[in-house]
């Protein structure tokens, strides 16, 4: 069997990286806010306090070795930044947990907070926390290209001059441009797409594939090929090829993802960055270690229209040794999430060694936050609901800042009918909720209700319509005064209910409520009055009648 090489593109280029590539352009947050990609391993503030104990580190040894001084502005660069949770934590983190040096640092911390797509960084800017460190100038925002890092560029078109001391990528190298190499022996093959061909039998490559190998690749690219590559004509420079047969040497079948656009990042920055500045970043990797490259398909995990390739940790110590750069890894065995961290120029302090070692090896805090919540919400689901309150506890401790941990914990200590200490998360919660992104008023209300104080549980809503109204707020009001018998009062909230969210069902269907019951009240009390007068006539007569003339 032959085949054109003209009829083939190579991965990277082909139909499905070009929808992975106007996936975020024209998605936006709503990514990862409706559900499509998962994003709390790197997105909850235990992982975010993590890094800014290890910036505090980092500066405490750039500090010592005479780089900058204690006026010295840091730079900060975030690259593929999302939603901006993660920057939301760091900051927060060093202002407000990590005593006076941490606010001295806060205090000098330029943040460049970057994204390739502008829709994103448009709509994650806009979300309060963000929004108020970039009204603070402790954020900027800006576009950058992983492909292109040289060039970065505010919304509005100005140039940003990027020397950043840290780098900071979570979830990065996964989702830029990957080849996918096999080996066979000395034999080298890149793994090709016919793009938006229909599949047929005469396309297929001549190199024999398992049937399962085959149907995995076959389901995401369609038509797909295996052909003959020279990795030393492949890429711009000697040391990709260099790498390649490095980490493989030991194997004579493997096949590999490889993520050459990051590895070409890296260089980009560790060459430009001042000397003694670091890059970190973290990723879910694919299992390999130094000498085991599995021989299985490396298919990426599809989220939406994005591709997340597993990556090979393996590849980054040597490429570090032949850049001449210090490299840290934690092991890969304990989380879904593995760290590195690169300094440039510089041997890793001790210091900074020490706070890596801590943070990332010896404590996971930030997979113990995601796993205590797992287990809580398990156990939550199982009836145990004491259990799972010890749980919401300990990821509380990890992340004081998830406003959804005091709703889902007072929600468990409602099921166990313990009004007290629901009354506690949820309190709790609204005093760290200064944005005012969760209802906590309407939740304690509930609570109220379920007490019977519903002169509490009005006072409370009253309230909470005053700071902000909402459709759900007011109909719960409505609910408060129907049990009150305050009908007049009740039919108003419904009423301006409705104003909000005029096809909202259950506004009508409160409203119905609340009619009825007035009617019902109108009624019984003129049947109860036109009673009580003929009860009076009545007895006026009978008076009158035993009354002599």
């Amino acid at each position: 069997m032959t085949f054109d090489a003209q009829d083939w593109v190579p991965y990277d280029e082909g139909h499905r990286w070009r929808a992975h590539a106007s996936y975020f352009e024209t998605r936006g947050i709503r990514a990862w806010t409706e559900g499509d990609i998962p994003y709390r391993a790197t997105n909850n503030h235990a992982f975010a306090h993590q890094h800014a104990v290890l910036l505090l580190a980092l500066v405490h040894s750039l500090q010592a070795e005479g780089r900058v001084t204690s006026e010295t502005r840091i730079q900060v660069l975030e690259l593929g930044g999302g939603l901006g949770d993660f920057c939301v934590g760091v900051l927060l983190a060093l202002r407000d947990e990590l005593g006076e040096a941490g606010r001295a640092l806060f205090d000098r911390v330029s943040y460049v907070f970057t994204d390739v797509s502008r829709l994103s960084l448009e709509q994650a800017i806009q979300r309060a926390a963000l929004a108020g460190f970039v009204a603070s100038g402790h954020v900027l925002p800006a576009l950058v290209d992983g492909r292109a890092p040289s060039v970065a560029h505010t919304l509005d078109g100005e140039a940003v001059t990027l020397a950043p001391w840290a780098v900071l990528a979570n979830y990065l190298c996964c989702v830029l441009p990957t080849k996918v190499f096999r080996k066979r022996a000395d034999t080298w093959l890149e793994l090709h797409s016919r793009n938006l061909r229909p599949l047929t039998e005469d396309a297929r490559s001549s190199e024999p594939e398992a049937t399962e190998e085959a149907a995995r690749w076959r389901t995401l690219l369609g038509e797909h090929a295996w052909l003959p590559v020279d990795p030393r004509a492949t890429f711009r420079g000697a040391h990709h090829a260099a790498l390649l047969e490095e980490v493989l040497a030991q194997d004579v079948e493997a096949e590999l993802a490889y993520p050459y656009a990051f590895m070409e990042l890296l260089d980009s920055f560790l060459t430009r960055m001042p000397h003694g500045g670091v890059f970190l970043f973290s990723d879910f990797e694919d299992g390999s270690s130094p000498g085991h490259i599995a021989s299985i398909s490396r298919v990426p995990v599809v989220y939406g229209d994005s591709l997340n390739h597993p990556v090979c940790f393996p590849l980054f110590t040597p490429w570090a040794r032949l850049r001449g750069a210090e490299l840290l890894v934690n092991p890969g065995w304990h989380g879904s999430t593995r760290t590195a961290l690169w300094r440039s120029g510089a041997p890793i302090a001790s210091s900074l060694r020490e706070a890596f070692t801590r943070g990332f090896i010896q404590s996971q805090a930030s997979q113990d936050r995601l796993d205590f919540e797992l287990a809580a919400q398990k156990l939550s689901e199982a009836g145990e609901h004491k259990r799972a309150l010890r749980f919401y506890d300990r990821c509380i401790a990890l992340d004081p800042h998830a406003l959804t941990l005091y709703v889902q914990a007072g929600a468990v200590a409602l099921a166990l009918d313990d009004f007290e200490t629901a009354l506690r998360y949820l309190r709790e919660g609204d005093s760290r909720d200064g944005l005012r992104q969760q209802d906590f008023s309407l939740r304690m209300s509930d609570v109220f209700c379920r007490q019977g104080d519903f002169l509490q549980a009005g006072a409370l809503l009253e309230r909470a319509v005053q700071e902000h109204e909402a459709p759900l707020t007011y109909v719960a009001l409505g609910r408060v005064y129907l049990e009150l018998g305050e009908h007049a009062r009740a039919f108003q909230a419904c009423a301006r209910a409705g104003e909000l969210s005029p096809d909202h069902q259950e506004v009508t269907q409160l409203l119905s409520e609340v009619q009825g019951a007035w009617c019902e009240a109108e009624l019984g009390l003129t049947a109860l009055a036109r009673g009580w007068w003929q009860d009076k006539l009545r007895t006026l007569n009978q008076t009158t009648r035993e009354t002599p003339s």
